[in-house]
């Protein structure tokens, strides 16, 4: 990835991050708009992602990533569980889509 171009993603998140400007509701499919990952890779993104997500409501919370991070052997504190979540959450609802998951990844 050039320069540029994550710098362009990295103040896109941080404008988002300040509210500056509102994350956009993408409806089109995870396979159409992570173009750079084939759909086997995408598929093993969500099965990790299921994985974690205990309660099965499509999406990874506070306390579903406090235990995810336990499991990996990166206990985090509490703010540090909130400053993750903040960082990926474009639409600001304290937790973690697979879709904003996956815009770390790519």
């Amino acid at each position: 990835m050039a320069e540029s171009e994550l710098a362009s993603k990295l103040n896109r998140q941080q404008q988002i991050n300040d509210g500056e400007v509102k994350a956009a509701k993408v409806s089109q499919s995870v396979y159409a708009e992570f173009k750079e990952f084939s759909i086997q890779e995408i598929k093993e993104y969500r099965k990790i992602f299921v994985k974690y997500d205990v309660d099965k409501s499509g999406f990874i919370d506070f306390m579903e990533l406090k235990l995810m991070m336990e499991k990996l052997g990166e206990p985090q504190t509490h703010l540090g569980l909130k400053a993750m979540i903040k960082e990926v959450d474009e639409d600001h609802d304290n937790q973690i889509s697979f879709r904003e998951a996956k815009l770390q990844y790519s």
